[in-house]
């Protein structure tokens, strides 16, 4: 059985593929860029909840105004990973949480390249900017 990963061991696996942006303790994020110039940054952040470790995916769509509440949640019923949620700032982001214990790299880069694509996606459709 291997053994299970920590939160620096996973930042060390990001650092080894991406350049870091905003780095701190228990977070850090990383910019996608895409063949037509769009940006998405996304967001990790390690956690404790139900006396476990996880670590939650989080990229920016939109602001409130833009994306009347039912389409964002019609919008969840599509989203296969993950789901639109309304942060203190008023900005709806999309969000994914997995478990650190069982955290390998497929499980560290495919929600992080899917949740960018969608979130880019859904900021292309309903806001006016490429903010991240």
């Amino acid at each position: 059985m291997p053994a299970m990963p920590t939160w620096d061991e996973i930042k060390d696996y990001a650092r080894s593929k991406y350049t870091l942006d905003d780095e701190r303790d228990d977070s850090f994020s990383l910019v996608f860029r895409y063949e037509d110039d769009r940006t998405q940054k996304i967001g990790i952040a390690h956690f404790t909840a139900f006396e476990r470790d996880w670590i939650e995916f989080r990229s920016y769509v939109c602001k409130e105004a833009d994306m009347e509440l039912k389409i964002a949640l019609r919008k969840n019923d599509e989203i296969p990973i993950g789901a639109l949620a309304l942060d203190e700032d008023g900005d709806y982001c999309l969000l994914y949480s997995a478990p650190l214990a069982t955290m390998d790299p497929e499980e560290f880069e495919l929600p992080l390249s899917i949740l960018a694509q969608i979130a880019d996606d859904l900021e292309e459709t309903y806001s006016a900017s490429d903010t991240f």
